[in-house]
């Protein structure tokens, strides 16, 4: 005897929404059934990555231009 595949088993799982397609999906889901595309999940803001990035990048010009200059 065949096992049924039983559908209400998702509906204690926590929900997200794909960032895609915006169709709404179980929290392990690693890649939308809907549009295919993958999930990931966000760690945290990049905001402050950026910041750094950026205050590095101008850090390491104006060092440069201050030894060029020399």
């Amino acid at each position: 005897m065949a096992k049924e595949w039983n559908s209400d088993s998702d509906d204690d799982l926590p929900e997200m929404t794909c960032p895609s397609c915006r169709a709404s999906v179980t929290e392990d889901t690693q890649k939308c059934p809907h549009c295919g595309d993958w999930i990931t999940p966000v760690e945290g803001s990049t905001k402050g990555k950026r910041f750094v990035f950026v205050i590095a990048v101008v850090l390491m010009l104006a060092a440069t231009l201050f030894f060029t200059l020399r």
